[in-house]
């Protein structure tokens, strides 16, 4: 009997001992990111059965638990993936803003301005040299900065692309870490029990994870999980598959590596890279050309009427192969000579008038006529280019900022369930202290009764 009294005194030692053990743990990570507290569960021993009734075993660890909710998870890692989508399409919006760089002196919109005054001044003064100067710079000029603009976008495209494939990167080496995480939980947990920093590191990866692209967690009875983007199993238990990037007639896509299947609504940052690679970008680009061209084909077919000092006419003032915002530049005549700029219109045999201004009154009509082309004029298209993208970025930073608000609270929330406390904490580890000091207590009993007992003899 005193046998039984000792055993029970030791078992309930090593039990509080051990859950002492699990609490000091959580206070040790109470600022640990994505840790879930524990909770040691202690259960009662199997009893003795005797004549005389059923006399208890005590007290024994039976686990170790880990707090978490799974449907607060999945809302967390839904809510996560919406904000990082809508944050990182915001910044690609904002650095196209910004390449712009409107309103200012020295965007495109002044450039044009400057570039039409150029051909009023002209018109004012037909025969001018230093007049044909300043059209043929400011002419100059008004290419390079669509050069410019045009090369400064396909570089951010350039940039984007790599973000891109760094993000599929990603994806795959955190698929490989949940893949070899969900054995290492298979093999601990073969033996029964819980494992739970292991889940809570494949928890952190699945968050990271969450970030990069907007994921299905399925959690088998098991322990493993599988993980789904859109329509593509990335995880399957220990089974991981890569993804990669590819272009596909001139649309980016991500696909399955060494498979035909493409994941078209991936989510998350690699969502938004994907559409501002096929969407956002291709379509500035796009409006850069447009205005290029017309502008080309419009002053072109006015100066072509023309008849420069040198007596010449149909010479063209920007070249004419050169109809993209990349490509745009100034005819070889005009670049070469600046007097081979027309002011006016030859006389009835074609030859140079002085004082004929009727083209250049034309040309610098556009700034406010609109061109055949655009059906507006190239100061308005312009304008509303940068508008609609103004637009587009201020509702990307409005979706950013409520996706982020909904990610705040998820958090919050799933914090509030697997976050420790530290208050009840050194509570659970005072009872725990006052359990471990009562049971050596039943050792001194259970030690002055044997002494009593061998008294006797």
């Amino acid at each position: 009997m005193i046998g039984s009294i000792l055993s029970i005194a030791a078992g309930a030692m090593t039990a509080h001992q051990k859950a002492a053990q699990v609490t000091s743990h959580n206070i040790a990570n109470a600022a640990t990111e994505g840790y879930s507290r524990q909770r040691p569960l202690l259960a009662t021993a199997p009893s003795l059965h005797t004549t005389y009734g059923s006399l208890g075993g005590g007290v024994f660890l039976a686990d170790v638990s880990r707090l978490h909710d799974v449907f607060a998870d999945a809302a967390y890692r839904r809510n996560t993936a919406s904000a990082s989508e809508s944050r990182a399409r915001h910044d690609v919006l904002e650095r196209i803003e910004q390449l712009y760089g409107e309103p200012s002196d020295t965007g495109l919109a002044a450039v044009l301005d400057a570039f039409w005054s150029a051909w009023s001044d002209l018109a004012t003064m037909p025969d001018g040299v230093a007049e044909r100067s300043a059209v043929r710079y400011r002419g100059e000029a008004l290419a390079l900065h669509l050069n410019r603009l045009a090369g400064e976008l396909v570089d951010l495209r350039l940039d984007t692309e790599q973000r891109l494939s760094d993000a599929v990167a990603q994806i795959n080496e955190l698929a490989r870490q949940i893949a070899d995480l969900n054995r290492d939980i298979l093999a601990a947990e073969a033996a029964g029990g819980t494992a739970s920093d292991l889940r809570d590191a494949r928890d952190r990866a699945l968050d990271r994870l969450a970030e990069l692209a907007d994921i299905q967690v399925v959690e088998r009875e098991r322990g493993d999980v599988s993980v789904i983007i859109d329509n593509a199993t990335v995880v399957d238990g220990t089974l991981s598959r890569a993804l990669e990037v590819r272009t596909t007639g001139g649309t980016v896509v991500v696909g399955v590596a060494g498979g035909v299947a493409t994941v078209p609504r991936p989510g998350g940052i690699v969502g938004a890279l994907v559409r501002t690679l096929n969407e956002d970008i291709p379509s500035q680009i796009a409006q850069l050309d447009a205005l290029a061209a017309a502008l080309v084909q419009e002053i072109n077919a006015l100066h072509r009427s023309g008849t420069n000092p040198a007596g010449v006419t149909g010479v063209d003032f920007f070249d004419p192969a050169g109809v993209t915002a990349s490509s745009i530049r100034l005819s070889a005549a005009v670049e070469a000579d600046p007097m081979q700029i027309a002011a006016g219109s030859g006389d009835a045999d074609g030859n140079y008038q002085a004082g004929a201004n009727d083209i250049a009154l034309r040309i610098a009509a556009l700034r406010d006529d609109p061109l055949s082309a655009l059906g507006v004029s190239a100061g308005a298209y312009y304008n509303r280019t940068v508008v609609d993208l103004g637009a587009r970025v201020a509702s990307a930073a409005s979706a950013a900022d409520a996706a982020d608000t909904l990610a705040a609270a998820a958090s919050a929330r799933r914090e509030s369930i697997r976050g420790v406390s530290l208050e009840e904490e050194l509570m659970m580890l005072m009872r725990h202290q006052s359990a471990f000091a009562a049971a050596a207590r039943i050792v001194s009993v259970a030690d002055e009764m044997i002494q009593a007992v061998l008294s006797l003899r």
